[in-house]
C-alpha cells in the first residue's frame, strides 16, 4: 500500500536526505584532501657537498701526471679561486674541507676568506697517485715506455702506473671517504675543495654509474659540481660549472 505524505512530511524527508548529502560530499572533500597533504616519499635529512677542483697549475697547463703536494696555483689558478669565492656563498655552507696539497689548500683559504669558515683537511683524499710517471705528459711516456703505456691504455681503469695507483683503488677510498664525509656533517651543507680523480670518482660513485665511464666526466680547474645525498640516494645539480 503506498504511504501519502503531507507536503510538511515531504518537504522535512527532504531537508534531511539534502543534508546527508551534503555532509556526505563535504567528507569526501576532506578525505581527498588528505590523500593530497600526504607525503608521496617521507622527508629525508640532506647532505649537500659542492665539490671544488682547485685552481690552474703549471704542470696542469702542461699536461702533466703528478700528484706533487707542494705544487703551486699560478695566477691563474689564483683567479679562478677567486671567482668561486665570489659566488660560492649562495650555497650557504656550514663546513669547508679540503685535501692537503698546497695547490688545494690554496684555493680553500680563498674560499675560507669570504665564507669566515675553519677551514678541516681530509688528509686521505690524495689525487690518485701516478707513480713512476710523476711529472710527465702521456706523449712522453708512449714514446719512451711503449710497452708499460700500451699495458695501461688496454685497461686504464684497473691497471695502474708502475708504482702508482688504479683508478679503481682510487674511487674505493674516494667512496670510503665520502661516506665518513657524509657520516660526520649529516644534514649539513659542505664545500670540499679537492682532486679532479677525487671529484670524478665520487660523482661517478653518488649516479651508480659504471666506473668504466670515469674518464668520460671532465672535471676542469676551478670548476664546481653540486650533489645532495640522502640515506637511500643522491642528486647531482649540476657538474663542472664554472663561474
Amino acid at each position: 500500500m503506498k504511504i501519502k505524505r503531507s507536503r510538511r512530511e515531504e518537504s522535512r524527508l527532504n531537508e534531511t536526505n539534502d543534508g546527508r548529502t551534503a555532509e556526505h560530499h563535504f567528507k569526501s572533500l576532506a578525505e581527498k584532501e588528505d590523500s593530497l597533504s600526504e607525503q608521496l616519499h617521507p622527508e629525508e635529512m640532506v647532505t649537500t657537498i659542492v665539490f671544488v677542483r682547485h685552481g690552474d697549475t703549471l704542470q696542469t697547463e702542461g699536461g702533466k701526471l703528478y700528484n706533487d703536494h707542494a705544487a703551486p696555483l699560478t695566477d691563474k689558478g689564483r683567479q679562478q679561486a677567486e671567482a668561486i669565492a665570489g659566488w660560492i656563498p649562495r650555497e650557504r655552507p656550514d663546513v669547508l674541507l679540503s685535501s692537503r696539497a698546497d695547490r688545494v689548500q690554496s684555493t680553500a683559504e680563498i674560499l675560507a676568506n669570504v665564507l669566515r669558515l675553519p677551514l678541516e683537511v681530509v688528509p686521505t683524499l690524495d689525487e690518485a697517485s701516478p707513480g713512476d710517471w710523476e711529472g710527465r705528459t702521456y706523449l712522453d711516456i708512449k714514446k719512451t715506455e711503449p710497452e708499460q703505456y700500451h699495458k695501461w691504455c688496454a685497461d686504464p681503469i684497473h691497471n695502474a702506473p708502475p708504482g702508482g695507483e688504479s683508478i679503481v683503488q682510487l674511487y674505493e677510498r674516494v667512496a670510503k671517504d665520502i661516506e665518513k664525509i657524509n657520516r660526520t656533517w649529516h644534514g649539513k651543507r659542505i664545500v670540499l675543495v679537492t682532486h679532479a680523480g677525487v671529484i670524478r670518482s665520487a660523482l661517478v660513485c653518488a649516479l651508480g654509474m659504471p666506473i668504466e665511464n670515469f674518464w668520460r666526466i671532465s672535471v676542469p680547474t676551478g670548476s664546481i659540481s653540486k650533489v645532495d645525498y640522502t640515506l637511500n640516494f643522491a642528486t647531482m645539480h649540476y657538474m663542472s660549472l664554472r663561474v
